[in-house]
């Protein structure tokens, strides 16, 4: 069963050519957009946990991260959009434009198919450090490989290092003879800010002072008159056609009557996205909110969700609020505890940092963790459910931060699912299940299969 629906969501993805030592050129807009007044909803265009714990920090909430490799099920993906987006906030898409290689840009095809599916205005955002005739060959060279589908939703174009206003105006005369887009200003070189260390980010240390020269930064270029045309940029995103979605219906006879669930919000947590957190609300579950900096009793909760994250940085502040630490043990006895991704190393009788120090854990699992420094790749794996391997609607989409390892070998904990990277021959085992917790190595994305996420919280 489904009902279709009708979403009038303001949203614009900005797409830019990035420099991997700087902070995007679309971060530093939507940032400006924000200090202009407007409300920023973000959301993380195929997997970038580097990018989904900036915006986490810059705007104060969790980012969506949206991913057609991870959701090939359209309307999924459709759904997760409109239940996480806010019709009174801009919703803003950040995406890699693609790859570049002897001066021509190929368009990233998550990108390509999130838009698409999503009938997203797109503002793709040029680097030009250098002659604008150049830079105008490559855009001229990028907009004549687009496919229709996604050249219909161009409309406008920024740019980032020009180096003087008179090469702006030669590169808009170069575009406007040829093209039909909207040249929307640039951002000069002097504005780009050094992309803060990925721990920074998540343990809040040097990250604040960081972050906060960004935000000047970011003041600064909404100081300069007619710099950008932010108006313009609202309208397209205002603009956007509504988005007719299938919302499909979920198989809630598996949801338990226990639906208290509460989820543990830290910086270090925030590298997988809300996902999961909304599919929670979706299927009807009272969400609440366990800040690490807050101490409350929380007692009377059914189930408790660790997100992926940075675990050894959360458990930092974890040792020192008593009441959650404590709300992980009690919640076991009439409920269930699920950890996944880089938290679930620290759940067992010891982790060993990227260091090689070796650290006691919490001891709710009989294995070992291992960390790696935080910025190596993201695979997308297959997650099977063991005991219905060959049975169809047991398995999920996920991916593995492959700086997490769990050893379970000597220990006394069942594995309850198969991981399998895709374009590897053997999968491995995953999902521990020890009482009434369970902990995943890879970070799934439960909305590639909802009734899964009902079935473990039953």
């Amino acid at each position: 069963m489904s009902d279709n629906k009708t979403f009038s969501m303001p949203r614009v993805i900005f797409a830019d050519e990035r420099d991997e030592s700087l902070i995007p050129p679309g971060v530093i807009m939507a940032i400006a957009l924000q200090q202009a007044g407007y409300k920023i909803k973000p959301f993380v265009v195929g997997i970038d946990e580097h990018m989904t714990a900036l915006l986490h920090v810059l705007f104060g909430e969790r980012a969506t991260v949206l991913d057609s490799l991870l959701l090939e099920n359209i309307h999924r993906l459709k759904q997760l959009f409109v239940t996480a987006a806010r019709e009174d906030h801009l919703n803003i898409l950040f995406a890699p434009l693609g790859s570049c290689s002897e001066e021509k840009i190929k368009v990233n095809p998550v990108l390509e198919s999130v838009a698409e599916q999503l009938k997203c205005p797109i503002i793709p955002v040029f680097f030009s450090s250098g002659s604008s005739a150049i830079t105008a060959r490559r855009i001229l060279e990028f907009a004549r490989q687009l496919p229709n589908s996604i050249s219909n939703l161009i409309k406008a174009v920024a740019f980032s290092s020009v180096l003087n206003p008179r090469e702006y105006q030669l590169l808009e005369i170069s575009i406007g003879r040829e093209l039909s887009w909207t040249a929307l200003g640039y951002i000069p070189g002097f504005i780009f800010k050094q992309k803060p260390d990925f721990l920074s980010i998540v343990g809040q240390l040097s990250g604040n002072r960081s972050l906060l020269s960004l935000k000047t930064a970011a003041a600064r270029l909404i100081a300069m008159e007619r710099q950008i045309e932010w108006e313009v940029i609202v309208a397209h995103a205002r603009g956007a056609p509504q988005l007719n979605v299938e919302m499909l219906e979920f198989d809630i006879s598996y949801r338990s009557d226990k639906r208290k669930v509460g989820v543990v919000h830290h910086p270090a947590l925030a590298l997988g996205g809300d996902n999961n957190e909304k599919l929670l609300v979706a299927l009807g579950y009272d969400v609440i909110s366990l800040p690490y900096d807050e101490i409350t009793n929380y007692s009377d909760l059914d189930f408790i969700y660790v997100p992926h994250g940075v675990g050894y940085v959360f458990m930092k502040d974890l040792v020192e609020n008593h009441s959650l630490a404590k709300a992980f043990s009690s919640v076991l006895v009439k409920g269930k505890l699920l950890i996944e991704g880089g938290s679930s190393p620290i759940f067992g009788e010891s982790f060993f940092l990227p260091n090689g120090d070796q650290i006691r854990g919490l001891s709710f699992f009989p294995f070992k963790g291992y960390y790696a420094e935080s910025s190596g790749p993201c695979h997308k794996v297959n997650i099977d459910h063991i005991s219905s391997e060959k049975r169809t609607g047991k398995s999920l989409s996920g991916y593995w931060p492959t700086w997490v390892k769990l050893e379970v070998k000597g220990f006394n904990c069942m594995p309850t699912w198969t991981v399998k990277q895709e374009g590897s021959q053997a999968p491995i085992e995953d999902g521990w299940v020890y009482g009434n917790a369970s902990a995943f190595a890879v970070k799934p994305e439960f909305w590639s299969n909802p009734e899964i996420m009902l079935k473990m919280f039953s």
